[in-house]
Formats: C-alpha cells, structure tokens, sequence
C-alpha cells in the first residue's frame, strides 16, 4: 500500500517497538532508554515517531514528533468544560489549559529546538482552538487568547497549515468559519504572516505539506499526506487514477475538519479532527481503497467517540483501525454505544478520559477499555516495524508511565 499511495499521490498533483528492544534499531549515541511503569517516559529519540495526546480535561490537542525531529502540532482546545457534568481539569483548575500543553511540549521536545516546525488546527471549535469565556488577555493587535492563540506566546510556530488561509472567507468551495475564537485566529495568522513571525499556507487535500525538515533522505519510508479539508477527500477513480471528491458542507465546523493519513513503513495511522457527515463517510473509502482492512494500526477516533463519530460507510467499509485513540473530556463522549460496536472489531481502545458518569452507567463495557484518563503517548519505532502506547500520570508534571501496553507488530 505504502508504494502504491506514494505513486498515486504524485499522479495526483492536479488536483515502536517498547523501548525494551529497539537499542539495536538506533545508533549508539541515540541509545533509547528503557520505560517503565512509575518511571518518567523517557525521551523521543532520532528515528521514532512519537504522538502525544496531550490530556488537560478541557480541549484536544495533539503534538506529533516526527522520525526526524521535525514537530506537528495539531489543536490545543481551551474551554470551560464541555456539555454535561465537568470532568477533572488536569493537573488541576490552577493551571490553565495552555500552559499544561506548553510545559508537556517543552518537556519533550527534541533537543535544541524552540519552535514547533508546523501548527495545523483541524478546525477551529472552541475545543480546538480556546474558547471566549476563557480568555484573560487580548494581544495588541486585538486577538483574544485561549488556546492555541494563548500557547504561541509560549512555544511558537514556525509554519500555519488551516484550511482556510489566506482569505478566511467563504466560497464555492470553502465553507465559513465556525468557532467563538476563528476571527481571533485569523487576525493572529495574519498579523503573524505580515509581520514575519511564521509563514502560513492553505490545507489542501491530495498534497504532502507537512515533510521532514531535518533529515528527510535518511526517512524516505515516511509520509504524511493530507487526506481531507473542507468537505473534500483524497479518493480512487474508476480508472484507479487519484483524485478529490467530496462536497462543501453548509457549516465550516466538523465536517470541514482537516485531516491527513501518516505512513511510516508499514505503519498506518490517520486522525481527522472531529469530521462527520459525507467527509466521515469519504475518508472510510480512501480506507478501503489505500489502506485495506487490517492494515489501520492507529486511529485517533473523530469527534471524542461521539455518537456521530462512526458513521455508517465506515461500516461498510469495514472500518477495523487496530489502535483506536479517543481524545475525551465529556460526559457524553465517548458514546457507549459506539463504543461496543466498535470494541469487537479492534484491539485496543485508550480514553485521554473517562467521566465518572459514563463508567457508572457502562462498568462492564469500560472494563474492556485498555487505558483511559491520562495522557497518551503512540511511539512507533524505527523504519515503523512495530508500536507501543503508554498511559502518563495527568496529575503533575512528572509524565510517570502509570501502563505499557504493545508491542503491536505494524501491518
């Protein structure tokens, strides 16, 4: 599949091991250090990929360390608490939610790095991007910030991918903005891009923006390809030929999310933000059509397991990830009833979080859960031959192992 989509993207530009046994895969003076459980997660190391779901009980966020160095953060939500009863702020309501991801990002980025190399919201919902009733401050250009906006003044980016740059207006093919802080985030890319702070382009489906920065030649066995934005999807043709199909979608919130399908040798991981309706369904195709059922390693489910989140094309397209990761922070997320049907068909589900109210309600279905309520970090070892997820403590800073769960042999 890896050389096939490597070949049918470029057709296409119209339009971990745990670290017990990995020493040998890495060189000598980037010898990996055991982790183990109660011990703090050691560091990334040159030639893993290493994803992070970064847990503070109010909002996504996801910070990527790719085989190379180069780092991808994707969302950094900041809100007050999502629908239904609140969860627990992690590490605790003293802390707000961007300095947590800042001191995690800053705790495991690689050496001698001061930047995040890409920044790629997938949407810009409140739980994405920082929500309104949070914000404390206002920049001097008239940006509120929360979130994403706030964590730039604490870890900056050096490249903005949204899927609405440069024009931040609706179109033919673009949908509006959507979200309590988008004209806010707006403002901020503009003012940035003017003002020679970071370069920004638009997320478009089909293309590989997000590359290896620091040694791509030495890692020609990974890629990360944009699969979808605005509604539209990376799909097969009829004559096997890639191309985009899709639709715009009438609100530029879920179903516009951007999404993108990382490959890292025989490692397959996709995640979407929190895409629904028609996209969802398109993005269970290109599944079908570039993946094969089996062959998903990792998922990180759309929309925190909701109950729109595993539509029905992904059942017909046999939708079977084998990993599947719920970034969740509700009482209502994730949906029970998702969650049994998809439990039989994978191999392990990890929660960021599970509401007090949902394992009372469900005990014997959230007993099959493998890991929940912590952060979670997906390490994928050298030339990707396998994988294992750890379970971090949320509660301080220390990020201590609290379970390791794989080796899973990549497919």
């Amino acid at each position: 599949m890896k050389k096939t989509i490597l070949l049918l993207t470029t057709i296409a530009l119209l339009c971990v091991t745990c670290s017990n046994n990995t020493e040998k895969s890495v060189e000598p003076s980037k010898k990996v250090t055991k982790a183990k459980v109660g011990k703090t997660l050691p560091a990334w190391s040159e030639g893993f990929l290493d994803i992070h779901f970064i847990n503070t009980g109010r909002g996504e966020c996801c910070f990527y360390i790719l085989p190379d160095g180069t780092t991808l953060l994707v969302d950094a939500g900041e809100i007050a608490h999502e629908e239904g009863s609140p969860i627990p702020q992690k590490p605790s309501a003293d802390v707000r939610p961007y300095i947590t991801y800042a001191k995690y990002i800053k705790h495991f980025m690689p050496t001698g790095k001061q930047a995040i190399d890409y920044c790629a919201p997938s949407h810009l919902h409140i739980d994405h991007i920082g929500a309104a009733d949070v914000v404390t401050q206002t920049s001097p250009v008239g940006y509120r910030k929360a979130g994403l906006l706030a964590l730039y003044d604490e870890v900056p980016y050096n490249h903005i991918l949204d899927r609405l740059y440069p024009t931040y207006t609706e179109d033919d093919v673009t949908p509006p903005m959507s979200g309590q802080l988008s004209e806010d985030w707006a403002t901020f890319v503009t003012w940035g891009v003017k003002e020679g702070r970071f370069t920004a382009e638009r997320f478009t489906p089909g293309k590989e923006q997000i590359v290896l920065r620091h040694n791509a030649e030495k890692y020609s066995n990974f890629t990360l390809l944009n699969i979808c934005a605005n509604g539209f999807v990376v799909s097969k043709n009829s004559d096997g030929s890639v191309g985009i199909t899709g639709k715009r979608p009438n609100v530029g919130g879920n179903p516009a999310s951007c999404g993108f399908h990382i490959t890292y040798g025989d490692f397959d991981y996709i995640a979407c933000g929190d895409l629904t309706s028609t996209a969802q369904n398109l993005v269970a195709f290109y599944f079908r059509d570039f993946i094969g059922n089996g062959n998903l390693d990792a998922f990180k489910s759309h929309h925190h397991l909701a109950g729109n989140s595993w539509g029905s094309q992904m059942q017909n397209c046999n939708f079977d990830p084998r990993v599947v990761i719920g970034h969740c922070f509700s009482s209502v997320k994730p949906n029970a009833e998702k969650l049994t049907a998809i439990l039989p068909i994978i191999e392990d589900f990890f929660a960021t979080n599970i509401h007090p109210d949902i394992n009372a309600a469900n005990k014997e279905l959230i007993s099959k859960i493998s890991g929940y309520n912590g952060h979670i970090v997906l390490r994928v070892a050298p030339k990707g031959e396998n994988f294992c997820v750890y379970m971090l403590d949320d509660n301080d800073f220390n990020y201590t192992v609290t379970s390791i769960h794989g080796p899973y042999k990549s497919k």
